[in-house]
């Protein structure tokens, strides 16, 4: 099929607030303080981990057949590599949960999920814990595939790879601002909180920056420099990375 412009691919980015979870627009994201993050907060990986050897059951709350069968086909790529199991199922759930539909706070285009154990709580009140809402008349190939693995990275509990607080990378703000502003709409809060800002506390489970990561944005050339001064531009990654795969072969061990 095939694939969108690129503006239209930069719009459609993961819009999670810093500790996961939908974003609703004109608000600002949901923060925590520094004490949260140490408890909560890994490099990578979330200390909201499922117990190792989990089978996890999805719930889908509404839409097509044609995208629960992108869920079940993509989402178990994560199995290979974790411990963890993944059952489809039609209705709720008590551990994820995934609206495909557009609603109040999610329109077409809108992508987040809650992180890891995060999930439960609102899977278990009947509320979406992810949102997978795309438009079926435009959406590729290779955005199911980058996006569903994506969510399904954060619903294990990972956090964006750019947000590492060990990110060898210093950003021009003001490119930045006039580069995602123009592309998804956003202010300079919801900007700094989603690209800017670092997943504070301790780390674990760390693999090396991997701009190659399903985990990470894509970045043009010119809004962000490696320490020595090298340009940092990253493309948009669909496939699990050799550290997507290391760090859950890590978090979620097999016997």
């Amino acid at each position: 099929m095939a694939k969108q412009p690129e503006t239209e691919k930069r719009y459609s980015v993961c819009a999670n607030t810093p500790l996961g979870g939908p974003v609703t627009p004109g608000k600002a994201p949901r923060t925590a303080s520094v004490e949260d993050y140490k408890k909560r907060g890994k490099a990578a990986m979330a200390d909201v981990r499922w117990p190792n050897g989990s089978t996890l059951t999805v719930g889908f709350l509404n839409g097509s057949q044609a995208l629960w069968d992108q869920v079940r086909a993509l989402a178990p790529q994560w199995s290979q590599w974790a411990n963890i199991a993944f059952q489809f199922v039609d209705g709720g759930s008590e551990d994820i949960t995934i609206n495909f539909l557009p609603m109040q706070g999610a329109d077409y285009g809108t992508y987040s999920s809650y992180l890891g154990t995060d999930s439960a709580q609102y899977a278990r009140a009947g509320q979406p814990s992810m949102h997978l809402v795309f438009d079926e008349s435009r959406a590729d190939d290779d955005e199911y595939r980058r996006v569903i693995l994506h969510e399904f990275g954060h619903a294990l509990g990972l956090i964006h790879e750019h947000s590492r607080p060990d990110r060898p990378i210093y950003w021009d703000n003001n490119a930045l601002y006039q580069d995602f502003h123009q592309k998804t709409g956003w202010d300079w809060n919801m900007i700094y909180q989603q690209v800017v800002a670092p997943y504070s506390g301790n780390l674990s489970h760390v693999t090396e920056f991997d701009p190659t990561s399903i985990m990470m944005y894509p970045f043009r050339r010119g809004l962000a420099v490696y320490n020595d001064g090298t340009p940092f531009e990253t493309d948009w990654n669909r496939d699990l990375s050799d550290g997507d795969k290391s760090i859950m072969e890590a978090a979620y061990p097999r016997a």
